[in-house]
């Protein structure tokens, strides 16, 4: 491990198969599995936190966005926290964070307890980002498809094993089996599912602290002075530190103050001056005051804060509007990135609404338009999608990507998601009524093709903002586009969950599912109409000089080049 390390901060790459990537498999199995381990049992706890049956689709709703408003207010802040103190600090203090709220939700015995211990969870992890971002620099641009696929892999086994623990471990389940009861899984019926997950974050904090190296590019970035340093990390994103400086100049406004910043000029301060004369007031007349303006006062607002009353208001705010705009650098100034936050944003809405979802209506009642499933039978629903994309990913996947191009399996991948999720009610009816062997090979083989096609898309779409960030913080890069994809998983959530208990209410059944249906279908839409523009190719148009060497007839074309200069 020594040796690795010395050869990772001489900037070397690592293989796709290597002991960096299989400890980064862990912490993102670790991240699929407390994702996954709740939606088999979810719809029965909300019924057992004290929740009506009519409201479980509201309330499931509120309790899964709860995550996603935390993460989006941490998300870019842990990615910068990664580009100023490093890549392994930040994943070990996401896993800690991670066993504490799986712990804690398994003694929740209330709805809104459940709900802080979700919040918790999405405060302290940002992992997912991380990872995308130490694969990145760790891995080599020719492996980088294989290298998220792998990823991909390994999320796909965690869709696997999570459903399997949140749907056999619970205590009705274990009771079923063992045939008598524990008093205290009655007490907590699913305690066991929530610290099976724990338990694979502390086994990830373990190896992670042991085997996992730091990125060789955060390292070579140290090692030259160029790493982030704490102060500047929200310069990177820009809006957090300019927004809280533009609520300070507007307070200051409001008192008859001109917000200066002690390191402009001092002609900042005498808009009108050197606007209309081009000339400074004098150290004199800034002392004394000048004529028709009145003395100026002490600096009693702190550094920085200068008083002048001319004008106040109008130079407030437009120094607000300049300092709420993004820096010449920022990734919100690239069309190609925002394009790349808005294909993930999209593609995790429609992901978020059939994850929390699709176990509602598993337990619904088959005459209302629904599955009618127990939480084994959920769970089984959820390991045939888990099952189809490790083996896609495994064998599949990164042969299409090299025969046809990244751009191009994303359009198929996508196409295939909106066909599955837009005709999923009509997978229901059909599966519900040719009786339990159709329900699942209908159902199951439209859940199968969505994971597939989601498959696709999503380990695309790491490597498209990967690539598009062309040598910007990868941290801060995949830090907003985590809190970008956190967004719309905030309101995604609620909003089904609320149209699926709306639409409950009426007599006709198609409009059940419907109309959720459809609004994942608009989702997946807008990820088509976004990856229509993408390139054939990604990764060859940014391949690293280094990466591969030249093949015999390029290298002879180069000699030839060079001996007619």
């Amino acid at each position: 491990l020594a040796k690795q390390a010395r050869a990772n901060a001489d900037g070397s790459r690592v293989p796709v198969f290597s002991l960096p990537m299989a400890v980064l498999c862990l912490i993102n199995f670790n991240e699929s599995v407390a994702t996954n381990v709740i939606w088999p049992f979810l719809p029965f706890a909300i019924v057992s936190w004290g929740v009506a049956p009519a409201d479980t689709g509201t309330f499931a709703g509120i309790f899964a966005s709860c995550f996603f408003v935390s993460q989006l207010l941490t998300a870019g802040g842990w990615g910068m926290f990664a580009d100023a103190r490093g890549r392994k600090p930040t994943l070990i203090l996401g896993l800690v964070g991670s066993a504490m709220a799986m712990s804690a939700l398994g003694f929740a015995g209330s709805f809104p307890v459940a709900v802080a211990c979700r919040a918790l969870a999405g405060l302290t992890n940002g992992n997912i980002g991380v990872t995308k971002v130490m694969v990145h620099e760790m891995v080599s641009k020719r492996d980088q498809a294989q290298a998220m696929a792998l990823l991909s892999f390994n999320w796909g086994m965690g869709s696997i094993v999570g459903p399997i623990a949140g749907g056999f471990l619970t205590a009705t389940s274990l009771e079923q089996a063992a045939g008598f009861s524990v008093p205290f899984l009655d007490q907590f019926p699913y305690a066991m599912p929530c610290f099976f997950s724990a338990l694979i974050s502390v086994l990830g904090i373990v190896v992670g602290a042991c085997m996992l190296p730091e990125s060789p590019e955060w390292l070579r970035q140290q090692s030259l002075g160029q790493a982030a340093p704490p102060s500047s990390c929200w310069a990177t994103c820009g809006w957090p530190s300019k927004l809280l400086d533009a609520l300070r100049c507007a307070c200051v406004a409001r008192r008859g103050y001109h917000h200066v910043p002690a390191e402009e000029p001092a002609e900042a301060a005498f808009p009108s001056a050197a606007a209309g004369t081009g000339a400074t007031p004098s150290a004199a007349e800034a002392s004394s005051g000048g004529a028709g303006s009145e003395a100026s006062q002490p600096d009693e607002l702190g550094d920085g804060i200068s008083v002048r009353p001319e004008r106040a208001l109008q130079g407030c705010l437009a120094r607000a509007a300049s300092r709420l705009a993004p820096a010449p650098d920022s990734p919100l100034r690239d069309s190609v990135l925002l394009r790349c936050f808005g294909l993930y944003a999209t593609l995790a809405l429609a992901a978020i609404l059939i994850d929390e979802l699709l176990p509602v209506i598993g337990k619904m009642r088959r005459e209302a338009g629904g599955l009618g499933m127990s939480e084994a039978e959920i769970a089984e629903l959820l390991i045939i999608q888990g099952v189809s994309l490790v083996v896609f990913q495994l064998l599949i996947f990164h042969r299409l990507v090299a025969r046809f191009g990244e751009g191009r399996v994303f359009k198929w991948g996508s196409v295939c998601a909106l066909v599955a999720l837009s005709t999923l009610p009509v997978s229901i009816w059909l599966g519900n009524s040719s009786g339990p062997a159709g329900r699942w090979v209908f159902v199951g083989g439209a859940l199968a093709l969505k994971t597939l096609g989601m498959g696709c898309c999503f380990s695309l779409t790491f490597v498209f903002i990967n690539s598009a960030a062309k040598g910007r913080r990868l941290g801060a890069v995949n830090g907003i586009s985590q809190s970008a994809a956190s967004a719309v998983r905030v309101v995604g959530p609620a909003l089904g969950g609320f149209l699926l208990s709306v639409s409950l209410r009426s007599s006709v059944v198609w409009i059940h599912t419907g109309v959720v249906c459809a609004l994942m279908g608009l989702a997946m839409g807008a990820t088509v109409a976004i990856g229509a523009s993408l390139p054939t190719s990604v990764t060859d148009a940014n391949r690293e000089p280094d990466d591969t060497p030249p093949s015999a007839p390029e290298a002879a074309e180069l000699e030839l080049a060079s001996v007619h200069v």
